[in-house]
């Protein structure tokens, strides 16, 4: 094996070590830091870790939209949280939707709903809209959602569903997928 290989993998085993370094502090600061922080830095960290379809911009200084819907309390920490901050070059924004017609705007929409036919009516709305669906109910992902920020002691662990993300042309990280669990099928019906 040459020099150059070897230093190769080491710089991309370097880097994945960081990106998991990263998603398990957020993990950990659940025990310290308001739930509330933690998912929002999930959100923001989201964006690093997902691909849109190039369309999905109209222009190279648009910003990446984050938005929620069901928790004002949260839209506001979320809001702070990615103030003045950049990924890929975009500047990040962050919303509160208080209607279905505002979604289609969102990048990332965060459904906080528990109610099974809100979170399928928010889900419908963001259908064909390239949207990133995030949410926080145990059925989330069965029921078409991409990621849901799952509850577990002290801890909120990711669980994906990648094929939902692909009909809606997102391509997520396989860093990303490395520190989730990996679920299939659901969809909005």
């Amino acid at each position: 094996m040459s020099f150059l290989s070897c230093t190769k993998r080491r710089s991309v085993l370097s880097r994945f070590a960081v990106v998991v370094c990263l998603l398990l502090s957020a993990v950990a600061q659940v025990e310290h830091a308001d739930e509330d922080q933690v998912k929002a830095a999930y959100l923001y960290n989201f964006v690093k870790f997902v691909d849109w379809p190039a369309n999905r911009f109209s222009g190279a200084s648009d910003p990446t939209i984050i938005c929620s819907i069901g928790d004002q309390r949260l839209a506001e920490i979320l809001q702070q949280t990615v103030q003045r901050k950049a990924v890929k070059g975009r500047p990040i924004e962050a919303r509160e939707v208080r209607d279905d017609g505002q979604i289609k705007a969102c990048h990332i929409l965060l459904i906080t709903f528990q109610d099974r036919a809100r979170i399928l009516e928010a889900l419908r709305s963001a259908q064909a809209c390239n949207v990133l669906t995030v949410g926080q109910n145990k059925e989330f992902t069965r029921l078409g959602g991409m990621i849901n920020l799952v509850r577990n002691e002290s801890n909120i662990e990711l669980e994906i569903n990648p094929k939902a993300a692909e009909a809606e042309g997102l391509k997520i990280s396989s860093r990303l997928l490395a520190v989730s669990r990996v679920v299939t099928g659901g969809g909005t019906t």
